[in-house]
């Protein structure tokens, strides 16, 4: 019997000025850095419905040598970017673009970042510097049941806090993708 593992990824996302005090700050907290990476996320638009009405998105991401295509469901909650994420790891970029394409999805854009991610107390915090966009944290962690969405989030905030980061007032629930677009559009 084949049993599908469903999981949820709570993540608040800040606006932040500089990132090297919060390094300072993640390290003197014993953060652990796990990556130094750019990574490049194309996105893709399906065929019968606007991805961007749904709040769904569809991307493959390279990131390094490793490739995943990544489908996020819409929002699920009004304060955070908390959605069902599902992804794989395929074997070859170029083939997956072709296959996507093929199946007739439109590419949208691509998003390049420099990411640094660290650990800290079971989180996920991830320092953002986009092209185009500026510099953004990510705060996340994985749930397995939508009934800890609530209490991940508040505790996502309070270590945002603890890190001198105002979610109430610099928080975002768009994707970069979205922001990236919104500037496109002025």
């Amino acid at each position: 019997m084949l049993v599908i593992h469903m999981t949820f990824e709570v993540e608040v996302k800040i606006k932040a000025n500089n990132l090297e005090i919060l390094e300072d700050l993640l390290i003197e907290k014993g953060a652990t850095i796990i990556d130094i990476i750019v990574i490049k996320d194309h996105y893709f638009n399906h065929p019968s419905k606007n991805f961007q009405e749904t709040d769904e998105a569809f991307r493959i991401r390279e990131e390094g040598d490793l490739v995943y295509l990544t489908y996020k469901g819409p929002k699920l909650d009004p304060k955070s970017k908390t959605r069902i994420e599902e992804q794989v790891e395929v074997k070859n970029f170029e083939v997956t673009k072709n296959i996507v394409t093929h199946l007739g999805f439109k590419k949208v854009l691509t998003v390049i970042k420099d990411r640094r991610t660290y650990q800290m107390r079971g989180f996920t915090i991830c320092m953002d510097t986009v092209d185009s966009l500026g510099t953004f944290v990510e705060i996340e962690k994985e749930i397995d049941n939508l009934d800890d969405m609530i209490k991940t989030r508040d505790e996502i905030y309070q270590l945002a806090k603890e890190l001198m980061l105002k979610p109430e007032e610099n928080g975002i629930r768009k994707s970069y993708l979205e922001l990236l677009l919104e500037k496109k559009n002025e």
